[in-house]
């Protein structure tokens, strides 16, 4: 019986650990990152220049990207799949080259999906990046789910020890 025990305390603490980081492994979906012409051909048989931006964070799939060169980050940010249930689309970064280092512009899109006003959304030029965060709220939630996780660990541990 304390064999059992053990073992299934065992398998109990390895799937509770494992299971979140397979979830999140299946969520990655495949980027095509070759580099590729700056112009395309539209369907009115127009070209139209391209600019290379990144968008990091939560978003369905993050990445680099070659837009449209009148595209702004709420277009950046639809093109990589829209944010995912854990954005904070309040604290929206958008990091420039011709920024001094270390500075960002804050980009509050919650404002923005408020009021509809395209306006206090900046155009994106080539090298930025866009940086979608994590929620607080999720955050909570993530230390909430490994505390929990530590303690069934602790608590297989004490039950295998206790048995002893």
């Amino acid at each position: 019986m304390k064999n059992f025990l053990h073992g299934l305390a065992c398998i109990v603490s390895c799937m509770v650990l494992l299971l979140p980081c397979l979830a999140a492994a299946q969520g990655l979906g495949y980027i095509d990152r070759t580099s590729g012409p700056s112009m395309v051909t539209i369907t009115s048989g127009e070209r139209e220049i391209l600019i290379e931006v990144q968008v990091w964070g939560q978003v369905t799939r993050p990445g680099m990207y070659k837009v449209p060169v009148a595209t702004d980050a709420v277009g950046l940010i639809s093109y990589a799949g829209g944010p995912t249930e854990h954005a904070a689309l309040s604290r929206v970064r958008l990091v420039r080259n011709g920024f001094p280092k270390g500075k960002a512009v804050k980009l509050d899109l919650d404002r923005y999906t408020a009021a509809g006003d395209r306006g206090s959304v900046p155009m994106l030029e080539t090298g930025d990046v866009v940086i979608v965060p994590t929620s607080c709220a999720h955050r909570v939630s993530q230390f909430a789910g490994f505390v929990s996780q530590l303690a069934v660990v602790i608590t297989a541990y004490l039950v295998i020890v206790g048995s002893k």
